[in-house]
């Protein structure tokens, strides 16, 4: 085999294992950890169903399926939320927020994502409640393992009782018949609930309590360049995420 051939030969050898390696770091499935409740329109995952749409579901996937990665989604327990990377080994985690963590110091290495959606941290009360002062609010509903971070001054010192619910909708039901003073959950989720009540604007975000704007994040640990190509895609795709917010009828307007 003279020298041309040799130098041929080889170069295929090369092209080959590229191909090979190429395809092999593309075959390997990303698992997307998620919340396993019902919280429509912002998501809405179950153990035996991620399939139904949400905001989350079909932004998500539409930037996956972009870039070629396999994915799937697994819906996880939120009360293990902090242990997920731990002791799920999942590979990305939506929705994130450096706020939810216990470790502040973000010891895992946790990259974050770009806001994917901002979102009103607040007390949510009757109308006829809206001017409560903090100390009025005795008894809070939320989801169940959700964490009410405004309030863990007085949760600590028990002055304020939490009552957890699995649903969004049986929260609003208390609202809407007294038996609790405020909620923690998003707005257009609370928004979404009494309109299949035929309650519109019966429930609202008490402005006497702190209130503040925080963000979704798509978080990893093993995959900083994939959060960079989020980054990036959220960018090129402002349109997009305006399309699913009408489409889903979620408001950032405060």
């Amino acid at each position: 085999m003279n020298k041309n051939k040799i130098i041929n030969y080889i170069k295929k050898i090369y092209l080959i294992l590229l191909f090979v390696n190429i395809n092999l770091s593309y075959a390997q499935e990303f698992i997307i950890g998620v919340e396993e409740v019902s919280y429509y329109p912002l998501f809405d995952f179950s153990a035996t169903n991620t399939n139904k749409p949400s905001f989350s579901k079909e932004l998500l996937t539409t930037f996956f399926d972009q870039y070629n990665y396999p994915y799937r989604f697994i819906a996880l327990p939120i009360k293990r939320f902090d242990k997920w990377y731990v002791e799920q080994g999942i590979d990305f985690k939506f929705p994130d927020n450096v706020r939810w963590r216990s470790d502040k110091e973000n010891k895992l290495n946790i990259t974050f994502s770009q806001s994917v959606i901002e979102l009103m941290a607040g007390s949510y009360v009757l109308k006829s409640n809206a001017k409560y002062t903090r100390d009025d609010v005795k008894e809070m509903a939320t989801i169940f393992g959700f964490m009410p971070t405004l309030w863990l001054d007085k949760i600590e010192n028990k002055e304020l009782k939490l009552i957890e619910e699995n649903t969004p909708f049986s929260i609003v039901k208390h609202i809407l018949h007294g038996n609790v003073d405020a909620t923690n959950i998003d707005a257009n989720v609370i928004r979404h609930n009494l309109k299949l009540l035929d309650k519109p604007n019966e429930i609202v975000l008490n402005t006497n309590i702190k209130h503040e704007v925080f963000s979704y994040h798509l978080s990893s640990i093993k995959h900083p360049q994939i959060i960079k190509q989020f980054n990036e895609f959220l960018q090129k795709n402002t349109l997009l995420l305006h399309q699913l917010k009408q489409k889903y009828g979620i408001s950032e307007e405060f």
